[in-house]
């Protein structure tokens, strides 16, 4: 079994996955793995898609649990914050509750990674429509961070389509939004769906500041929720903090 260390389950919001499982790769230590399965949204556009995928949760809580992970991610912020910020508290109580195996979201990874960082004054880049940033500014205003401002990158895609975009449109779009908002002390990028994690040291080296992303949130926390150490270097701040 090749992960004899930790298997790292992850429900993914799109009806297909590439970056997260390709960037989780990247930077796993030997003998992690991670299990993935996969709700319906072709288009976080849609609601009814957004609405439908939520009737999937037990189903594919249950399919990573017969695999025996270690630890479940329940991805996608337009998803799991579809409902509000309340919603999404008692949705995560909920899972803990009744989860034999530690459960986290992706806004709350990408929100404790930001806080173990210290960062409270934060620069958001997204792609989202300007409801689903509205959505993530309430989920930070009530973790008690400060978002000086959401900027998003209209790429007119579906969230499928999102994977194919290059990491120089994601480059030049994240660094202007850390240089307009200059005072922040992080840069958060909300989708797992972009390719982020090659160009995150370059914008750290650029910015002057931690630069966090959705996937380098998933990413970070179950391996630190599990205790296993790794030597990261050359992705960021916050995957160097593994070591």
């Amino acid at each position: 079994m090749y992960g004899w260390r930790a298997r790292i389950g992850n429900i993914s919001p799109t009806a297909c996955a590439e970056i997260l499982p390709y960037e989780f790769y990247r930077v796993a230590p030997e003998g992690v793995t991670f299990v993935t399965t996969n709700l319906v949204i072709r288009d976080a556009r849609e609601s009814s898609q957004v609405e439908a995928s939520w009737h999937k949760f037990d189903t594919a809580f249950e399919d990573l649990l017969h695999t025996r992970v270690d630890h479940i991610t329940l991805s996608g912020a337009p998803l799991v914050l579809a409902n509000g910020v309340d919603r999404h508290r008692e949705l995560l109580k909920e899972f803990r509750n009744r989860i034999p195996v530690p459960v986290g979201t992706s806004p709350q990874s990408f929100a404790d990674a930001l806080k173990y960082l210290g960062a409270v004054k934060l620069a958001v880049a997204t792609s989202f429509i300007p409801a689903h940033n509205e959505l993530v500014r309430a989920f930070l205003v009530s973790e008690g961070f400060d978002v000086l401002g959401i900027e998003t990158l209209d790429t007119g895609m579906t969230s499928l389509e999102k994977a194919l975009l290059s990491p120089t449109q994601v480059f030049r779009h994240v660094r202007a939004v850390g240089k307009k908002y200059s005072t922040c002390d992080a840069v958060l990028i909300t989708s797992s769906a972009w390719p982020t994690l090659t160009m995150i040291q370059a914008l750290e080296d650029d910015l002057g500041k931690p630069v966090v992303s959705s996937s380098i949130g998933q990413i970070w926390w179950p391996l630190k929720e599990l205790g296993i150490k790794a030597e990261i270097k050359g992705y960021g701040k916050l995957l160097g903090t593994l070591s």
